[in-house]
């Protein structure tokens, strides 16, 4: 009887083990928020969600083109663009201030750098600048980039380019301070996985699709539904979530798209849809978990930034 009851026992226990093994911690995690680009006011402003897509709230609401969010990762700054330059935000206070002419800003992960697309010199291409806003540098030089993104060590930047194809684009990486360019594969948007063992990137084969690599550029696979259109992917910190935009209903040539937020699991599955508004929400990024601490407010579950504009729908 007691070799019977030491069985069931230790089967409960090893069932338990598995099933926290499969499950994951989503909720355990610090990672709480998103940030978009929505046009749902007129123009396009930056809001900031939870990973429920509930509690929006807008986040610049100012008369120009907001967009293009990337966070310092103490959550205290926000770097965007707005219409054609890159500001950085105090979150505290909600002050801005210029950086420089650019777009698709990306935060280095020492806090220090940040990473942009600029056509100051004719062509598109990637340039790093200290935050203060000294020490500009031009990493690329060679036919068009853009979409740069940091390495989680900060040491390396993948990028895109259609320096192979004047049409179709390809994912490049390079050192950070731009040598040792070399090719990985076609796509676009590329943005390395929290372990650095993956990339993340956009592919035009049956509908643009989100799609997943190693960091070699090898083994590719798709993890959205083929015959949609995707962008923007956007890897969550604790590595258990891609964010993505995506139209399904129009996907080819509609001026008018009305594209919204989904979520889904690195190894596939279903995605979840987080935004279902008729305006074009588009460019995720996902907040830092500092952000509480400058938000009036760190209960995630109440309304954030109570005195900023408050969307009528989500």
């Amino acid at each position: 009887m007691k070799q019977k009851i030491t069985y069931i026992v230790g089967t409960i226990m090893l069932l338990a083990g598995a099933l926290l093994a499969v499950t994951p911690c989503v909720y355990a995690s610090d990672v709480t928020h998103i940030a978009f680009s929505s046009r749902r006011t007129g123009n396009s402003d930056i809001y900031i969600m939870d990973i429920e897509g509930k509690h929006i709230e807008n986040f610049t609401n100012h008369p120009s083109w907001d967009f293009s969010p990337t966070f310092s990762p103490d959550g205290r700054w926000m770097a965007y663009v707005s219409d054609r330059d890159i500001y950085l935000m105090n979150l505290a206070t909600k002050e801005r201030h210029w950086l420089t002419e650019g777009r698709s800003p990306d935060w280095s992960p020492n806090g220090e750098s940040i990473v942009f697309t600029s056509s100051r010199s004719g062509q598109s291409n990637i340039y790093k600048i200290d935050v203060n806003g000294e020490a500009v540098q031009q990493l690329t030089n060679e036919a068009s980039n853009g979409n740069p993104s940091w390495s989680p060590d900060g040491e390396l930047i993948i990028f895109s380019s259609n320096r192979d194809q004047e049409i179709f684009l390809s994912v490049y990486v390079m050192t950070a301070d731009g040598r040792r360019q070399r090719r990985l594969a076609d796509g676009s948007s590329p943005m390395w996985s929290p372990d650095g063992k993956q990339i993340v990137y956009i592919l035009d084969i049956a509908g643009s699709g989100v799609y997943v690599m190693n960091a070699e550029g090898k083994n590719s696979r798709r993890l959205t539904p083929e015959k949609t259109w995707s962008e923007s992917p956007a890897w969550s910190p604790d590595g258990q979530w891609i964010a993505y935009e995506s139209e399904l209903e129009n996907p080819w040539g509609n001026l008018n798209r009305d594209s919204n937020i989904y979520l889904i699991s690195p190894i596939g599955g279903k995605s979840r849809r987080l935004t279902d508004h008729p305006a074009m929400d588009s460019f995720p990024a996902w907040v830092p978990a500092g952000f509480l601490s400058v938000s009036p407010t760190v209960n995630t579950q109440t309304t954030l930034w109570g005195r900023l504009k408050k969307s009528d729908s989500d």
